[in-house]
């Protein structure tokens, strides 16, 4: 009876570039921990006498989804490391222009900004300026440019103005604050976001058609057709339980890519549970092959899909409902308690997800 799971997006295996950053990050999509689970919990329920015996497979594709092309220089919200330079008297207008304008933004209110960015550019294309920048040591260079700035602000005010005014030292103050927070919660982030959109990317873009698969698609396709022949001739049903993006791969591969491949004609997944997928979304979206391929056969009517049950959460910001819009699926919100962070997998971490599969097995199999 064998089991066949197929992960999501931004997994990578342990000798591939970013593995440490998303490993942690997702907890760990851990195969030989699902194994584990799948063993202690789910098998029992297919062979109670010989739950050992039951095949657990591994369908990875990491190793085919998005690659960082400028070796992961990508740096998100991450400011590079930029030091001020020590003498401004050798830098041509337009980069003087840009460290003029980062430096007094980093202390100014928003409100102040458009004022701040004419009055520096204004004072790095200054002939004269420069000149007598030139004429300053270097050790007070900055203070001249940033006296120069505030003099076209506030002409009136003279050069002694303290700018900002302190009255917005609080608000700045709260600002820097937020940012601190928000950072806190953005790069954990970073590091998996773009591997997640890259995947969904790379394979909507070259996943082919029904006829001629991409790289992506056909792997699993391979899958599929080494778990259906390991189980033939023993009358034993094929389980697939997919983890986010794993869920669009199978729905093309049942919808689109099986029918259209005569070699596959009698294979068929008995029970699909996809766990924190976006099967209703992209189905709501028209992204499926199934939307252009003569071949496509309606999930619900299709020989090759038995029981389809979407598991989603609340909790979960990256899955959603199924019922209603795939004609076929059958819905459970599952509660958890994880941090959003982690939500997205958090279903492969509880037991009594495992636990509840294995419920949902013994009620639609063994009839």
């Amino acid at each position: 009876m064998p089991i066949l799971f197929i992960h999501g997006v931004a997994i990578r295996e342990g000798d591939e570039p970013q593995w440490a950053t998303l490993h942690r990050l997702t907890r760990g999509v851990n195969w030989s921990q699902i194994q584990e689970s799948l063993r202690a919990h789910v098998a029992p329920a297919l062979n109670p006498a010989h739950p050992e015996e039951v095949a657990l497979s591994f369908l990875y594709w990491g190793d085919l989804g998005a690659r960082y092309a400028l070796g992961g220089r990508f740096q998100g919200s991450r400011l590079p490391d930029r030091p001020w330079p020590e003498r401004l008297d050798a830098l041509d207008e337009e980069v003087l222009g840009e460290l003029l304008e980062r430096r007094l933004r980093q202390a100014a209110p928003p409100g102040d900004w458009p004022a701040l960015v004419e009055a520096g550019w204004a004072v790095a294309r200054d002939t004269s300026f420069r000149d007598v920048l030139r004429l300053t040591p270097p050790p007070d260079q900055w203070s001249l440019a940033e006296a120069a700035v505030r003099a076209r602000l506030h002409p009136a005010a003279g050069p002694a103005l303290l700018w900002p005014p302190l009255s917005e030292e609080w608000r700045l103050q709260r600002q820097r604050d937020m940012q601190r927070v928000m950072l806190s919660v953005r790069r954990p982030l970073e590091a998996f976001m773009p591997l997640f959109l890259g995947d969904v990317l790379c394979y909507l873009n070259g996943r082919g058609t029904a006829g001629s698969p991409g790289r992506i698609a056909q792997r699993v396709l391979d899958g599929l057709h080494a778990a259906d022949k390991a189980r033939q001739g023993t009358g034993e049903p094929l389980i697939v339980l997919t983890h986010s993006m794993g869920g669009q791969l199978l729905y093309d591969a049942l919808t689109a890519l099986v029918p259209a491949d005569p070699a596959l004609a009698r294979l068929r997944v008995d029970f699909w549970c996809a766990a924190g997928s976006q099967v209703g979304l992209f189905k709501e979206l028209g992204l499926f092959l199934e939307e252009e391929s003569p071949h496509a056969v309606p999930l619900s009517h299709s020989p090759h899909l038995g029981y389809f049950w979407n598991v989603w959460s609340l909790e979960d910001l990256l899955s959603f409902r199924a019922e209603g819009v795939v004609e076929g699926a059958h819905d459970m919100e599952f509660p958890m308690d994880d941090p959003l962070q982690s939500g997205h997998v958090a279903y492969l971490h509880h037991p009594e997800f495992y636990l509840t599969l294995a419920a949902k097995l013994r009620v639609h199999l063994q009839r």
